[in-house]
Formats: structure tokens, C-alpha cells, sequence
């Protein structure tokens, strides 16, 4: 029996190990299992994490959860990266670059009112070096400046390109430390001529680069009011070197003045190239970290979408036929719908060559076809045109002989004195035009004040001499110089670093530069023949006409462009045909109101 029963334990035995070893891989399934969950909690097997996903549908890892978080913070981060900078934060690079910048017009007006206390000490013999003008030097010297410029202003349009605006605006200080050291130290008056040729062809310099870095810098929410903001520094300069000229003789107060260029290169070497200039030159990287420094010091995600349209726009303005019709006349460069997608091609062809290639620059007979495009003849006859009448209202040409009209005219004021007080009357209509040029806009303040500059010529025509002991006379010249600095001067100075295309704006800025200075040198020279021919009353009438026919001609021709981007106002340029009343109504970009 015990041999018989043998067998039946062995089989329990054997039953035994069967369900033991059948029982066994559900343990070790359900171990893998959660060997997979922590082994993903910890990051370390993302293979068998995918296999737990699998096979438990209901289950959400930690890794997930985690991952997801880390997504979300780096979202949110790149969100705070890519916010812009507030608005007092985003003017304020701009208006320290403008100020900076501003600084050559300050030398520029402290240039231009120099022959006013120079030219009567040296009438008078006032000089310790017993130096003396005649009357036809003094009226060359008063003019020589005006005649000088336009070789500079015609130079500079050349080299703007090559040297960029900031270091032309650099370069362009040596030639006014030289001028003011050898005023101070003249011994003759062929030094003093000499000098006057070379601050004249400085000032002419200056102009292109001064214009065309304020008008890339700024957005077009601030470009009128900083561009404006540029003409108060040439007033003050005015006013600056005036009250020199009551303190002290016209040699100290050209060896205080010497100071002021130094001044200027120092501070011109902590300011940005413009953004422009730097794409024009296919330098993307620096036209990046200019624009962080312009809009407020922000990071390269801020002004991405900004520096994509600028990016647009340098290409549409490099791509050109090569017959006769430029880029800016050609139909297929007008659209631009999405300026990412060409900032991505140029980014795949440029990766292809050198970080920094060198540009193609035009050949001469480019060059002078541009100014035979309407995008660039039309902005040029109306800036020319412009510039015109600004110099004939009767204030720049008798600039130089302020002190010969006030006593003329006979002013219950002393000469010296009232040159100050004008040139503190022309600085506030300046600081008022940058006020309220964003409010009152461009057009009205023009139209409005050659019509007032008319008005008040006519009146100085048809008053007697010494009525109501000059004070009315006074009245009228003070009101001529407010609106004259108002609306008349400024403006023009703020269309020109607007209006112009990107192609050719360093040419077109230097020409008409040059070509205002030689209107201004025409109306400063010929004030002292006309005078003497007509009569001081006659020629005021004169400048009254020539005022009323200038609010005439920009009603019909100018445009307003104040908030309007350069590219848009590049693009009426453009066109072979005005706009019908219809289709200005349908597109929200600058018109010109009349034609």
C-alpha cells in the first residue's frame, strides 16, 4: 500500500509545482510593470515607458506631466522674451541717439550765426589784431559759408554709403575743429575766409548723413516729432553763439566753440549704426543688435517681426533690372505680402556665402537714372521747390545783416540785443513745431505758416519806419521769424530724411542739401543789392509774394506723411498715376491730397 500511495503524493507534488510555476509570470508581469513605471519616473528606460503606455491605456506617466511643465515654462518664457519694451522704454534709445546726432546741428547753427558778431566788429575795427572788413568783404563773408556747402553736401552723398551714417557723422567734426582754431587764431582775413570755406564745406558735409540717420532709427510714430526735434539744436546754436557774441569778442567765442566737436565724436562712438544701412550691407547680425539698442535694449525675439520688414525692405530695394527700369518702377516689387518669407530665403542664400559680403554698388549711370524715376523726380521737385521758398520769406537772407535791418527798421531795441531775442523767438517756434507736429500734422503747419510769413512781410512793406516807435515793426519781424522756424525751416529739413527712396537716399539727401545751401547763399547775397535797388520795404514786399506763391505750390504737391512708414510713402512715390477719390478711400497709405 505504501508503494501504491507513492505515487499519488508524487503527483500532488508535481500539481503542486505546476500551479506554482503557472502563477509565477503573472508576479513577474505585474513586477515588470512596475519596474516600467519607475524606471519612467526616473527617466532611465524610455523604451519600456512606451510599452507600460501600451499596455496600460489609463496610466499617465510622471515623465509626461513633467515634460509637459517644462513645455509650458519655456513657452511662457520665450512669451516674455518676445513683449515688447513699453513705449517711454522704446523712445527713449531713440531720443538719446537723436540728441547725440543733434549735437552737429547744434555746430551747425552756431556756424551759421557766426558772421552776425563777426561782420559789425570787423565794420567797426573792433579787433585787438586790428583786423577790418570792407563792406563787399563783409558781404562775401556773410555769404561764403552758403557757397561752400553744396561741395560738401554733394561729397557727402558719395561717401555715405561706404563709411555708414555714423562714422560720416564722426568724420565730419575735423573739418569744424580746424575752422573754429583757425577763427580764434586768424591774423588776417584771408585766415578768416579760409576758415569760413571750410566750416561752409563741413557744414554742407554734415547734412546727408544727419538726415538719413534719424529718418532709419526712428518708428513712424516718432520720426516727425525727433526729426523736428533736430532743427530746435540748430535754433539753439543760433541763440548759443548770439549770447557769446554779447559776452564775449568773436575770437573767444570761436575758442569756446571749438570744444563742442570733440564733445560730439566722443559721444557720436556709443550709438548704433542705423538697422538700414547695416541690411543694405548685408550685415543682419549687427542690424539685429541695433535695433535690441533702438527699441528700448530689448532681446533679439522683440524685434523680430520688425527687423523681418526692414529685412523686406532692404531687398526690395536691392533687387533691380538691369535695363532700364529701375526696382522701385518695377510692378513685381510693389507687393510684398510676406516679408518672412524672403527674410528666409536671404537668410539660406547668405548662409551660403561669407557672413559679411561686400555689396554690389551701382555704377554712375545707375546712379544718375535714379533721379529719373517718379519715385524719386517727384519727392525731389517738391523738396527743391520747398527749400525755395523757405529761404526767400525774408529771414535767412537777412540773417547775416540782422543788426543793419534793426536799425533801419528802427527797433526800440538794441541791435546786439535783439539778435539774441529773435534767435530765442525762431527756437521756440522750433520747440513748438516738435511739439505739435504729431497733433497738427505736416501739411497744416506748412500751409499755415507760409501764409502767416506772407502776411507779415506785407505788413513790414507797408509800415512806416519808427511807427508807434518801432514796436509794430518788431511785432511783425518777430512773428515772420516764429513761423518762419515754425513751419517754414523745420519742416522742410523733416521731408527730406522722409521722402526720399532707400535706393538713392544718401545721393538725393546730399544734392538737395546742397542745393538748399545755394538758395540760401542766392538770398543772403543779393539781400544788400536789392535793398539798395528797391528799398528795404519794396524787398520785404518781395519776399511776401514769394511767400503767398510757396503756400500755393504745397497745397498742390505736398503730402502728408507724418505716421506713414518710409515704404509706404516710398510706394506713392511710385506710382505713374494718382489715385481717384475711390481709391484713396479703399487704401489707408499716403496720398498726395492734390495734385
Amino acid at each position: 500500500m505504501k508503494e501504491d500511495d507513492q505515487p499519488n503524493q508524487d503527483d500532488s507534488s508535481n500539481q503542486e509545482e505546476q500551479k506554482k510555476n503557472d502563477f509565477q509570470p503573472k508576479q513577474d508581469e505585474s513586477s515588470d510593470h512596475q519596474g516600467h513605471n519607475l524606471s519612467t519616473s526616473n527617466g532611465e528606460n524610455p523604451e519600456s515607458t512606451t510599452e507600460s503606455r501600451e499596455s496600460t491605456p489609463g496610466t499617465i506617466a510622471l515623465g509626461d506631466l513633467k515634460e509637459k511643465a517644462q513645455n509650458g515654462d519655456a513657452a511662457k518664457h520665450d512669451e516674455v522674451l518676445a513683449e515688447p519694451a513699453s513705449a517711454w522704454r522704446r523712445a527713449l534709445p531713440q531720443v538719446l541717439a537723436s540728441t547725440i546726432k543733434n549735437l552737429l546741428l547744434l555746430d551747425l547753427g552756431m556756424t551759421l550765426g557766426y558772421a552776425t558778431i563777426v561782420i559789425p566788429a570787423l565794420l567797426e575795427g573792433k579787433d585787438e589784431k586790428g583786423l577790418v572788413f570792407t563792406k563787399e568783404q563783409a558781404s562775401w563773408f556773410g555769404n561764403i559759408i552758403f557757397a561752400c556747402q553744396p561741395i560738401g553736401s554733394i561729397a557727402s552723398g558719395m561717401v555715405l554709403e561706404p563709411l555708414g551714417r555714423k562714422y560720416a557723422m564722426m568724420c565730419v567734426n575735423i573739418p569744424h575743429i580746424i575752422g573754429w582754431f583757425i577763427f580764434y587764431t586768424a591774423s588776417s582775413t584771408t585766415a578768416i575766409f579760409a576758415a569760413a570755406i571750410i566750416l561752409g564745406m563741413g557744414i554742407g558735409f554734415m547734412e546727408a548723413p544727419i538726415i538719413t540717420y534719424v529718418g532709419e532709427i526712428c518708428e513712424p510714430r516718432l520720426r516727425g516729432t525727433l526729426t523736428s526735434y533736430s532743427s530746435l539744436f540748430a535754433s539753439f546754436g543760433l541763440v548759443f553763439i548770439f549770447g557769446l557774441g554779447n559776452l564775449v569778442d568773436w575770437r573767444t567765442a570761436a575758442g569756446i566753440s571749438i570744444a563742442l566737436p570733440i564733445l560730439t565724436i566722443i559721444a557720436l562712438s556709443q550709438v548704433p549704426e542705423t538697422p538700414m544701412w547695416l541690411l543694405g550691407h548685408y550685415r543682419e547680425r549687427d542690424a539685429e543688435k541695433s535695433l535690441m539698442w533702438l527699441r528700448g535694449w530689448v532681446t533679439a525675439a522683440a524685434v523680430s517681426k520688425e527687423l523681418a520688414e526692414l529685412k523686406a525692405y532692404a531687398e526690395e530695394a536691392r533687387r533691380k533690372q538691369k535695363k532700364d527700369v529701375a526696382a522701385y518702377d518695377n510692378p513685381a516689387c510693389e507687393d510684398v505680402e510676406n516679408p518672412k518669407e524672403i527674410v528666409a530665403e536671404s537668410r539660406e542664400k547668405s548662409s551660403e556665402t561669407k557672413d559679411n559680403p561686400e555689396p554690389e554698388f551701382d555704377g554712375v549711370l545707375d546712379r544718375i537714372k535714379d533721379f529719373f524715376r517718379p519715385a524719386m523726380l517727384r519727392p525731389l521737385m517738391l523738396i527743391v521747390g520747398f527749400f525755395f521758398f523757405s529761404n526767400f520769406t525774408g529771414v535767412l537772407a537777412t540773417r547775416p545783416y540782422m543788426v543793419m535791418v534793426i536799425e533801419k527798421l528802427k527797433m526800440p531795441i538794441n541791435p546786439y540785443r535783439a539778435t539774441v531775442v529773435f534767435g530765442s523767438i525762431g527756437f521756440i517756434g522750433t520747440v513748438l513745431c516738435m511739439a505739435t507736429i504729431a497733433l497738427f500734422r505736416k501739411r497744416p503747419i506748412a500751409l499755415t505758416s507760409l501764409l502767416v510769413c506772407s502776411l507779415c512781410a506785407f505788413s513790414l512793406a507797408v509800415t512806416p519806419r519808427g511807427f508807434l516807435n518801432g514796436w509794430l515793426s518788431f511785432l511783425f519781424y518777430s512773428l515772420l521769424t516764429f513761423f518762419t522756424l515754425f513751419g517754414a525751416v523745420g519742416l522742410v529739413w523733416t521731408l527730406v530724411s522722409e521722402v526720399f527712396p532707400f535706393r538713392g537716399r544718401s545721393q538725393a539727401s546730399g544734392l538737395v542739401a546742397a542745393v538748399s545751401y545755394i538758395f540760401n547763399f542766392i538770398s543772403t547775397k543779393t539781400f544788400i543789392s536789392l535793398e539798395q535797388w528797391l528799398g528795404l520795404e519794396s524787398l520785404f514786399g518781395v519776399y511776401g509774394t514769394i511767400s503767398l506763391f510757396g503756400c500755393a505750390f504745397l497745397y498742390w504737391r505736398l503730402p502728408e506723411t507724418e505716421g506713414i512708414s518710409l515704404r509706404d510713402i516710398e510706394r506713392t512715390y511710385m506710382k505713374k498715376k494718382l489715385k481717384t477719390k475711390s481709391e484713396k478711400a479703399e487704401e489707408p497709405q499716403i496720398v498726395l491730397e492734390s495734385r
